[in-house]
Order: C-alpha cells, then structure tokens, then sequence
C-alpha cells in the first residue's frame, strides 16, 4: 500500500506544467504569453524545458517484449492567447489520442514464462520505475518559420488497461497562427519505431469572421461605417474607433477592369471616429469604401469593405449622366465604345431613324449586345449606315444615343429600310420599317401604298440599294436601305411653285400694309439674319401644359426668341425625342447642355406651375389642389432643378417668368425668386437684355428694344386667346402670396418622380 502511494505521488508531481523555454530561431510566439499541456485522468504529462528540433529521424526497430505508447489520432482546433483582455492572437490547440501497442517482437515467447508486464524488462525500453514513458513531439511550420514541442508522457505501471486504443488524450496550448494562415503540425514519439507513424495535418487559421475575433482580436475591431444623404452632398460617418488604434481608409470606383481612386492618392488616416463629405457627382453605384487598420503589414490586414450606393436609384441615374456613348465606321464594321464610371447593366441596340429629328426603332434582337463599358465593341455583320443609331437600354428604359449621322459626313436623307425575306418554297416577299413594324410593301403609307412597290424592287435587284445586314439564323431575312429622293422629285418641284406663290401673295398683301411693311423690313434689316445681341445664347424653357392655349402662347414666345437667333430646347418641340429618351433623361441632358454652353434655364409659372409644385413640395392648401394629376414632365423638370435653387445656384444660371394677365409675379413661389423674375409681356426688353448678357452696346439695346414692342404685340393677342379659353374649373383659386419666412423643408421633398 505504501509503495502504490508512493507512485501515485511521483505521477502528479510530472501532470505540474512547466514553462517551455524554446531556442531563439524555433519560438514563433511573444516570451510573456505561456504554453501548456494537459492531459486526461490516468496521463501524467510534462512539457520539457529543453527546446529540441522536431526531426523524427530513422524509423528504429521494434523493441522487443514490451508494449509502447503510440498516438493514434490528432485533432486542431482555433483557440487565442491574450495578454490582456481585447489584445489576444489566433492560435491552434492540438489534442493526440494515446494508444498502447504490442510490440511485433512479443508473440511466441508467452510460453517461456516471461512476465511481459515486469518492471526489470521495461527498464530496458525507456521505462522509468513504475511508469511507462515517452516523449511526444509536436512541429508546427509556416511558409517563414517553425516551432517545435517536446512532451514526456508517463502511464503508471499496474493498471487494468482495458482498453488499450484509447488511453486517454494530451492537449496542448497551442501554437500561434495568422488570420487565415495555414500551419503544418506533425506530431511523433521519440524514439520513433517502424511501426508507429506519424500524424500530419493542416490547419487553416481563422479569420475575422470566426465568432471570438471582433471581440479578442484587436486587427479584427475594425470601425463601423454609415452613410447619410444630404441634398448637395453624402456624408460617411466612421463610427467605432478603438481608442488608441489607427486606421486607414481608402475611397475608390470598383471597375471591372480597374480601381479608380476618389480624392487624395494615400490613404486617408483616421484616428477617431469622423464624418467624410462626398460631393453630390461622386455619389455613384461603384463607390466604395475600404477601411484596415495600421498594424503589421498591411497587405496582411484584415480590410472593411462597404458599397453603400449599390442599389440606390438615384447614384445610378447619376451614373448614366455621366456616361458617353460613341460609335463610328471602321474599315466596313459599326463600333461603338461607353465612357462610364461605373459598369452599367444593359444592352447596346442598334436601331433605324428614317429621317434626321425622328424617332429610332430598334432592330432585329439579334444585333443586340451585352454592354461592356470602356471596351470597344463590333456589332458583326452589320454594314455602317447614315440613318443607323445604337441605343443603351437598360430595364426597359432607354438611357443613352448616338448616330452616325451625328459622327459622320454623310449628307442626311430619308431612306427606306427593307426586308427581303427568301422562303423555303422559292417565293420572296418584301416589307416596309414603318414605326418599328414591319408592313408589307403593297400596304405601307411610305411607298403610297404600293405605288412605288415596283420601282423599289427594280432597286433592289439592280442593286442601287445598299445592304445593311443578312441574318445568320436560318430565316434568310436580308435588310436594304433605299432612297426615295429621286421618287419625290416632282412632287418637291410641285411644292417649290406653291411656295413661290404663296410668297407672292403675302409680298402683295405687305404692300397694301406699306406702314406694317417697314415695320416688318426694319427688323429683317437689323438682325434677323445678320446675328443681333442673341445670337449664339441657349435656353431651356420649362412649362406646365395647362390646356392647349397655354401652349400655343408658350410656343408663341418660344417662336419668336428663336426667329432673333436664339437656340431655344422646348418639351413642345421635342416630343419624338422625349418619348424615346424619357422625360428624366432628356431634361437633364438639355440643362447639362445649356449650362455647358453658358446658357439659361427660364421657368414659366402659371397656375398650373403653382399647383403642382404646391401638390409634390408638400405645402400647405392641399384641399385648394386640381382634381387633375400634374404633367409628369413638369414633375420631372422640378426634380431637375431643384437641387440648384436649393443650394443657391439659381442667380446666375436661372430666369423665372409669368404672363402678368394670367398669373401674378407676387404668387410665385419664395423658393424660386432667388433667380430674376420678369412679368411679360411688360417687362419683355428686360427680359431679353437679360438673355444678352452684360456688355450690350446702345446699337443692339436700340434693336433689344424695338423687337420687344414686335413681340410683346404677338404675345398680347395669344394671351387674349388665351384668356378667353382658359378652363374656369382648371385650377384652384390664387394662394395669398407667401411670406419671406417661408422655408423647404427636407421632409417636404418627394425623393423621386416617376418619369
């Protein structure tokens, strides 16, 4: 009993860990975090002192009689060593199942009446009395260093080992590794026996993903980051900074093909929890923000991505305002190229204008192609044609186009695009692109409903026709454009001797009127033709389409600007083009165009004007509204606009207007008085001055002045119509003129319009 007790004290005093004290070029952990081992109950284990290298070396022979101590399985698993709380770094546990095996040597002896299991036998073969030892060595190894363990196990002598697979197991605490690093650990016995092999594995670090790293791994507390929009602006709030930490933070377009950088060319250091402003144009769907902290190698360090602006509808609208599309004719192929920020989802359709200022339709699906920006790309097969355009589309929606005609020095005439379909049975037949359908040549309106039907198809098979593009599916259609100049010839001599006549007749009205005719000769004299104060000015005139009236008197005075030379976009004349586009991408694209060119955009109230922006702004009176819904275009001008007067850029970019006799200046809106406000047709000269520009001389105010008297006439007789037809039920009833207090509020504005 004595004895028994006495063994079982010696095992306890080896379970005690001791500190392991590894050579310089084999430790890869700080000297102050402590190893360890431990062991399961019967194990008595030690973690030696002495560093030694973890080379297993020659397989020695069986040793003869006595049964070892062999491992049979290993398991890793992550764990971290701290120095203090939140300053701890990834490690991995290793745990080794310990087996006891009989040696191959022991087997017909049994006989001999030898006891396998005497302790003077097993002191020849690395037993110490009463215990049953052997070291374990544990080698982890990276790409740049490697670490070695050594551990002596002892199995008290004497016990019933009923199984003899499973001894127990030995742990041990554990080997650093990098975030997402991978460490290579061999364990062995020492000495290592033939039939003893040793256990490999490789075990994948974790990263900052793993549930204990944000707390505990201090390259892992990485700031958090939000986003809030303003009007003019976008506001990135990093939020989170560990005290004492530094990060850095990176800005940048995520591009398939490259990284653009966004302000500075470094990084941007950040050291406490700040607010970074991005101008409204940055704010596109490929912003993105990396941030990492300063620590280590930062190749090496765990980054923070974010894309707040994604999914944002209004970054991507801004995205394709800032996109250009080009195509051209080379060497016999139509290419065309994006200049985009960002990568845009859509397609490139080509389509077909039949005359300059027409609407473009697209056609056949399979010239369509996936849109890849800033890439040069061929549409195969397709022949490069004056009245051939390439359409962006994107959900539905058409964003961005460009025409030959615009790229190239061919003279612009109306053509006829033909298909010419060859069928199985030997027959053809022909069909006319008309409004983006195809009609049969015997019933299209453009041919006089088959009257040319004969002379188009001798066109076609003499060749004067030219071929835009064959399909390559089977169906054998071939595409012709055709010209019918040389068709319309009479018909335009015809028209030219009308036109002839009627000038005639007005000269010989003119004369019964001598005194409106030196009016009329005084102002072809001054400017008209000769480029007076206006000539070269753009404006964009924005409206609401009250009733017809109403537009008649705004065509009126657009009509009148543009005879003195002035370059006037108005929605009236460009609704072929607005359909196609969409009211949205076509206002901004004439605005960005007039702005460009130092131009105006003059803004026309009526009590229509009021009402819808009263209705979308929020303000008050809601119960004086229209029971009808506001146009949409003016809806979508508003939208267009907004941003500037809010952020007090109207003054010099801005006019605001009303027909005095129809609506008062004092009812328009305090918001949109920061620009000039001119009641027509009263103060028309200074509305035109205005238009010109500083700088005009006394000549060209004198001539200012007597086209003012001309067209404020005109404008008085199209407001007396106007008038006498104005809808009495239309519109509410004025509001009182607002106050100077009167304020927009954030909450006041819708954030879209539906175009």
């Amino acid at each position: 009993m004595t004895c028994g007790v006495r063994r079982m004290a010696e095992m306890w005093l080896w379970v005690v860990p001791l500190v392991l004290v590894c050579l310089p070029s084999a430790c890869l952990q700080p000297a102050n975090i402590l190893e360890s081992v431990h062991c399961s109950q019967g194990l008595g284990c030690q973690l030696l002192e002495k560093g030694v290298l973890c080379i297993p070396g020659d397989a020695l022979p069986a040793p003869g009689q006595d049964p070892v101590l062999v491992l049979t399985q290993m398991e890793t698993r992550n764990g971290l060593r701290c120095r203090k709380q939140r300053d701890c770094i990834p490690c991995v546990q290793v745990i080794l199942r310990l087996g006891l095996l009989e040696s191959p040597a022991l087997g017909s002896k049994q006989d001999e009446g030898a006891d396998r299991t005497s302790p003077e036998r097993r002191r020849h073969h690395g037993n110490t009395e009463g215990f049953l030892q052997a070291h374990v060595l544990l080698s982890a190894e990276t790409y740049a260093s490697s670490h070695c363990a050594n551990m002596k196990v002892l199995l008290p002598l004497g016990g019933d080992w009923h199984n003899r697979s499973d001894l127990g197991s030995l742990q041990f605490d554990c080997f650093p590794v990098a975030l997402s690093g991978e460490l290579h650990i061999t364990a062995f016995t020492h000495p290592h026996y033939q039939f003893a092999q040793p256990l490999r594995k490789t075990h994948s670090g974790p990263d900052c993903t793993w549930h204990r790293a944000k707390d505990a791994i201090r390259l892992c507390q990485v700031p958090r980051l939000e986003v809030s929009m303003k009007l003019d602006k976008a506001v990135l709030h990093v939020l989170d900074i560990p005290e004492g930490q530094h990060f850095s933070m990176w800005l940048y377009l995520n591009q398939t093909n490259a990284f653009k950088e966004l302000g500075e060319d470094a990084p941007k250091l950040l050291t406490r929890n700040e607010n970074v402003s991005l101008p409204i144009d940055q704010v596109l769907p490929c912003l993105c923000v990396e941030v990492w902290p300063n620590v280590g190698s930062q190749e090496d360090s765990p980054r923070t991505h974010l894309c707040p602006f994604s999914s944002d509808a209004e970054a991507l609208s801004r995205a394709w305002e800032q996109s250009h599309l080009k195509i051209k004719a080379f060497e016999g192929t139509l290419t065309c190229s994006l200049s985009a920020p960002c990568d845009l989802p859509g397609e490139l359709v080509p389509c077909w204008r039949g005359a300059p200022h027409t609407s473009c339709h697209p056609l056949h699906p399979q010239l369509h192609l996936p849109l890849t920006p800033q890439v040069p790309q061929e549409f195969p097969g397709l022949t490069p044609h004056p009245n051939l355009c390439v359409q962006v589309r994107s959900n539905g929606n058409t964003y961005l186009q460009s025409c030959l005609q615009e790229e190239s020095p061919w003279q612009t005439k109306q053509r006829l695009l033909l298909r010419k379909t060859e069928h199985s049975q030997g027959s053809s037949s022909t069909h006319v692109f008309e409004e983006g359908t195809w009609v049969p040549i015997a019933q299209a309106a453009s041919t006089g409903n088959g009257n040319l039907e004969v002379a188009l198809q001798r066109d076609l098979q003499s060749g004067e026709c030219t071929k835009v593009w064959s399909s390559e599916d089977g169906e054998n259609h071939e595409l012709w454009a055709c010209s019918l100049e040389k068709y319309f010839r009479r018909r335009w001599a015809l028209a030219w001797m009308m036109a002839l006549l009627g000038s005639c007749s007005i000269l010989l009205v003119l004369l019964l009127k001598k005194e409106a005719l030196k009016g009329w000769l005084r102002i072809l004299k001054e400017d008209y033709s000769s480029g007076g104060a206006l000539r070269g000015q753009h404006i964009l005139v924005l409206y609401s389409p009250d009733h017809a009236s109403f537009e008649r008197l705004v065509g009126t005075l657009a009509g009148a600007l543009a005879r003195l030379q002035l370059t006037v976009s108005l929605e009236l004349w460009s609704r072929g083009e607005l359909r196609s586009l969409g009211p949205m991408q076509w206002l901004h694209a004439q605005r960005h165009r007039v702005l460009q060119e130092g131009g105006a955009v003059v803004l026309l109230f009526s009590r229509g004007a009021r009402a819808a922006c009263s209705e979308w702004l929020g303000w008050e009176h809601q119960d004086r509204l229209p029971a009808t819904k506001p146009d949409s275009t003016f809806l979508a001008s508003l939208n267009c606009i907004l941003p500037d007067f809010l952020a007090g850029k109207s003054r010099d970019r801005y006019m605001v207007a009303c027909f005095e006799e129809l609506f008062p200046a004092d009812q328009i809106p305090v918001l949109f008085r920061s620009a000039p406000v001119y009641s027509l047709p009263s103060q028309l000269f200074n509305f035109l001055l205005a238009l010109a520009g500083p700088g005009v001389g006394q000549e060209k105010r004198n001539s200012l002045r007597r086209h003012a008297v001309w067209i404020s006439k005109s404008l008085e007789d199209a407001v007396r119509d106007c008038r006498e037809k104005e809808p009495s039920w239309h519109y509410p009833p004025l509001l009182p003129p607002q106050s100077d207090d009167t304020q927009l509020t954030g909450a006041s504005i819708h954030p879209s319009v539906e175009s």
